[in-house]
């Protein structure tokens, strides 16, 4: 965690807590009442295992490092969509995605994709230029590759249903670029890990292309994209 990272999440946290000493009676989940003092304890957790990040890492502490900061930011990001603090929400789940980078690089395991996600789906929905959702589109294509081999015979719906909407939005993104290369490459994706799920995604885009703007070539690719399963034309 850099500087300008730990005091964003300091501020973030500091903000949650004040809200959650302020409201914390009104709410019945029980980890929404845990002791601010958690909170704290919580936090200071985070500060000295992302210092110990910073130099080299024992192989057998990757995991446990990668698995304890996610399920913080995990729970920190819960308690903020619970008390409606969206400006710290973001900054958690923005942690969450460069904890995921790190884990890439470090070889570890990730252990929690729903914080990465909701992360890369904000960002690609705020981003109104090609070059911005290129950015987003690579980086969850490293998570793709990167999680595949674990996820590949999973059949748990709560692991897969990140891992769906994962593709899901890297197919948008490819798709709202209007770049070919990215397409084909997410829908073979797609279609490569989760094939169930391929013509239900293309039937929603053949329709959404007939009421938006986009080049010739994006609907034909979604037509035949949707013919090869269906055999529909």
């Amino acid at each position: 965690m850099n500087r300008a990272s730990r005091r964003a999440f300091d501020q973030a946290a500091e903000s949650l807590k004040t809200l959650f000493l302020r409201r914390k009676s009104r709410f019945a989940d029980r980890r929404l009442r845990r002791p601010c003092s958690r909170m704290r304890c919580t936090t200071a957790s985070m500060y000295s295992r992302n210092s110990t990040s910073e130099r080299n890492i024992a192989a057998g502490e990757i995991d446990e490092l990668s698995t304890q900061t996610l399920e913080c930011l995990s729970d920190l990001g819960l308690w903020s969509y619970q008390l409606k603090l969206d400006s710290a929400r973001v900054v958690f789940e923005d942690l969450a995605l460069d904890v995921a980078n790190w884990i890439i690089t470090h070889g570890g395991y990730i252990t929690l994709l729903e914080p990465v996600v909701n992360a890369l789906t904000r960002q690609a929905n705020a981003a109104s230029d090609v070059d911005t959702l290129g950015k987003v589109y690579d980086r969850a294509c490293s998570i793709i590759a990167y999680v595949a081999p674990d996820l590949g015979e999973t059949t748990d719906s709560a692991a897969l249903q990140p891992w769906l909407t994962l593709h899901i939005n890297c197919a948008i993104i490819a798709t709202r670029s209007q770049q070919p290369e990215r397409m084909t490459a997410a829908y073979d994706m797609l279609e490569t890990n989760l094939p169930q799920h391929f013509a239900t995604f293309h039937e929603a885009g053949v329709r959404e292309s007939r009421k938006t703007v986009c080049e010739d070539y994006v609907r034909e690719t979604m037509r035949e994209r949707l013919a090869k399963w269906t055999g529909c034309p």
